[in-house]
């Protein structure tokens, strides 16, 4: 038999099963109507006697009341039937069976159903005014006893269709499940085997021969996918190694230098100290900060500041020991952790170490660069017994060893907190000093010795807190440039001195020149011309006041666009200087190539000039250097009559220093101006 035929014949007996279901509900719906309409016949019912009771009721004629409320003793199912006054007190009454006790009737419902009873309270009504109640008790089972027979037999009806069905739907299936369990049986041999290669007999041409041949190209796809899961899965686990490998390199290594993070070097630092504290050795911690790391980075450009972060990381890691920990906080900081110490002194030997394989020049393409480091140096236990303490008490002695100079270290000490302390409160003071006026401008006059007149000052920017007194420049300009507050202090002094500029040529002094101090990493900067060229505009100002000072730094890391800005400033008609010369690396072919108008030769060269033949000497061949080269020489520091003298003597263009003035207020240069 085609299994069509036998799908037909078992939907068949299925849909005939659900028909004598469908049938049996609706009885039940049509009995529950019955049900529902012999309630309302009832209630109709006790209104027409009620009708009729209204008489007897209104006379309170009980007999007459008796009478008609035995009108019920012909309805089989009822069982007690009263007639009550409005106050429901028992008017007339009947009851099927003698002697049985009272109900209390309660004619606050008109309606009561329980399981075995049903009583139906209906009022008496005359005039539209209640008068009183007909109270009628049902027995439920007599009451529906011809619905509940006819559905009786229905149900047996719909139960002896159940069987029927359900014996024809076991023998259809039966005849529908015999092929399909032995594709079971079949299917189970198969998996059970765990043969990959078995499939199922494809022998008859019927519905079960072409379901077997679906399975077996199921299961050939299934090996086939199997096969490409299997190639897939070892291609993820790969996938997932390489993932979690690089995850962790992420995490706890530096991105730009591969060295470890600081998550990594904080958790090696405290598994060094558990295990230093067990066997009571002892741990240095190096803290290195890059020395004028932000001046190359700003003339250079970030991506070759990346490039000498990657040089200092590859130094770094060639001399580390095999047990040493080399790690990259951020920005130009490194940090050496060195375990098992012998002697703290190893620590120094270290930093030395660290110090002269930076001294060494980078090669940056067709740079070559300088560079120096300052090291901060704690140690455990002395200097702290957990991470944060000895990373901090290193960072706070690496301030300490920049102030001694590039190239050095420092061990920590507890006294450096109190410097670290006043070095904070500088820090948050200093961000507030401009808005609260606490900067102001001195100029200190230059002196030039071709005609002894004064028409040269510097601008020297001052800065009184009310919390914190006079700081001197030396302290807040390292720290404004650190946390670049620079940038703001150089565009306010520039606008003061332009504005002052402006009122000495009201007062007549008209060829006066301010010589103005900005930063290396602000001079590259577009809105520092901009703003020069706005203050010299807003001022009405000549151009050739302004002699512009420079570090010796800026120009020997010169970059095409330090010597743009330097060119646009030359082309504005200001001046400029290249300050304290000979503290760097300059050669002949960078103040050859610069555009520069003045040498301000550094102070030290001067200080030892009437003891020392050699600073002499210098001060000679700078001045010829100078000249020879078409620019001017300020000798800086000028504290004496002998130094006078000899700068005269050898032709020295202008002098400065506390022999001559020490920096005035702006209201006192009028009158050095105008001295013979």
């Amino acid at each position: 038999m085609p299994f069509r035929t036998k799908l037909v014949l078992m939907m068949v007996s299925i849909v005939a099963v659900i028909l004598v279901i469908v049938a049996l509900y609706f009885q039940q719906s049509v009995n529950r109507e019955l049900q529902d309409n012999m309630v309302t016949s009832a209630s109709q019912q006790a209104k027409i006697i009620g009708g009729n009771a209204s008489q007897a009721i209104i006379n309170t004629n009980d007999a007459l009341a008796n009478q008609i409320i035995r009108q019920y003793a012909e309805v089989l199912s009822v069982q007690e039937a009263a007639i009550l006054l409005s106050d429901s007190s028992l008017l007339g009454y009947y009851a099927k069976l003698q002697d049985v006790p009272l109900s209390v009737m309660d004619t606050s419902l008109a309606l009561v159903e329980t399981e075995t009873e049903l009583i139906i309270t209906e009022p008496v009504n005359f005039n539209d005014k209640s008068i009183g109640f007909i109270y009628v008790r049902y027995d439920k089972s007599a009451l529906f006893d011809s619905p509940t027979n006819f559905i009786s037999f229905l149900m047996i009806v719909a139960i002896v269709s159940v069987l029927i069905a359900f014996l024809f739907a076991g023998f259809f299936q039966k005849i529908l499940t015999s092929p399909i369990r032995k594709l079971e049986k079949d299917l189970e041999k198969i998996n059970q085997s765990k043969n990959n290669d078995m499939r199922l007999n494809e022998d008859s041409n019927d519905d079960v021969g072409k379901l077997a041949l679906g399975f077996n190209k199921i299961l050939d796809r299934l090996q086939r996918n199997k096969n490409d899961l299997s190639m897939q899965g070892n291609q993820l686990k790969k996938l997932v190694e390489v993932r979690t490998k690089q995850l962790f390199q992420s995490s706890h290594y530096d991105t730009l230098t591969d060295l470890p993070n600081r998550y990594l070097l904080v958790d090696r630092l405290r598994q060094a100290i558990t295990k230093s504290s067990r066997q009571n050795t002892n741990i240095a911690l190096l803290f290195l900060d890059l020395d004028r790391f932000k001046v190359i980075n700003d003339n250079f450009g970030h991506q070759n500041g990346d490039q000498l972060l990657k040089e200092v990381a590859k130094r770094l890691r060639d001399i580390a020991r095999k047990s040493d920990t080399v790690a990259r906080l951020g920005g130009d900081e490194f940090v050496f952790l060195l375990e098992n110490l012998d002697d703290t002194k190893d620590a120094a030997r270290t930093a030395l170490r660290i110090i002269e394989c930076l001294n060494k020049p980078f090669k940056l393409q067709e740079h070559t660069l300088h560079m120096s480091t300052s090291i901060g140096i704690s140690i455990y236990p002395d200097d702290g017994t957990d991470d944060k303490t000895l990373l901090k008490n290193a960072d706070i002695s690496m301030y300490y060893a920049k102030k001694k100079g590039p190239g050095s270290y420092a061990y920590y000490s507890r006294k450096m907190n109190n410097t670290s302390l006043e070095r904070l409160a500088i820090e948050g003071n200093l961000r507030n000093a401009l808005q609260n006026n606490e900067l102001h401008l001195l100029y200190q006059p230059q002196l030039r010795l071709k005609d002894d007149r004064y028409r040269n000052v510097e601008a020297l920017i001052r800065w009184n807190n009310p919390e914190l007194g006079n700081v001197s420049p030396g302290v807040f300009i390292p720290i404004s440039e650190e946390t670049g507050l620079i940038k703001q202090i150089d565009l306010w002094v520039i606008s003061q001195a332009c504005k002052q500029i402006k009122q000495w040529n009201d007062e007549g002094l008209n060829d006066l020149t301010v010589a103005i101090n900005v930063s290396a990493g602000h001079l590259i900067s577009s809105t520092f011309l901009e703003h020069l060229k706005t203050e010299i505009i807003v001022n009405q100002i000549k151009a050739e006041q302004i002699e512009i000072e420079i570090t010796e730094e800026v120009f020997v890391e010169q970059t095409e666009r330090t010597i743009k800005n330097l060119k646009a400033i030359k082309k504005l008609g200001a001046k400029i200087a290249i300050d304290d010369f000979g503290t760097g690396y300059s050669s002949l072919q960078y103040i050859q190539d610069f555009p520069a108008d003045t040498l301000k030769l550094d102070g030290m060269f001067i200080q030892k000039l009437e003891t020392d033949k050699a600073s002499q000497g210098i001060v000679r061949s700078t001045i010829i250097l100078a000249h020879s080269l078409g620019l001017e020489l300020v000798a800086e520091c000028v504290e004496d009559e002998w130094q006078l003298d000899f700068l005269r003597e050898n032709e020295c263009d202008l002098i400065q220093g506390f022999y001559l003035y020490k920096p005035l207020t702006p209201e006192q240069i009028p009158e050095v101006y105008n001295k013979l």
